[in-house]
């Protein structure tokens, strides 16, 4: 599947993250696109994993585990997979 509009891919990634932190469903909506969502959240090297490996399944598209900790907020997330 593959998805390219930046409001479905945003879509995506909160619903990647919230899959992997339910916790933070309540805040993610109104964070800004430029934060570190890991730093942020506490989120871990598993849960980057976690979320990583649901936005591939999700969209279809490729994010090479080099890239892993250089996608750290919602906008450079979005903008990769856009």
């Amino acid at each position: 599947m593959s998805v390219n509009r930046p409001t479905e891919v945003r879509a995506h990634v909160i619903a990647a993250v919230t899959a992997t932190a339910p916790d933070v469903a309540g805040e993610i909506d109104d964070l800004d696109d430029d934060v570190d969502l890991f730093e942020e959240f506490g989120l871990d090297s598993m849960d980057r994993l976690s979320i990583m490996t649901a936005l591939v399944a999700s969209t279809g598209v490729e994010i090479p585990d080099d890239q892993y900790t250089q996608l750290t907020t919602l906008r450079q997330l979005i903008d990769h997979v856009s």
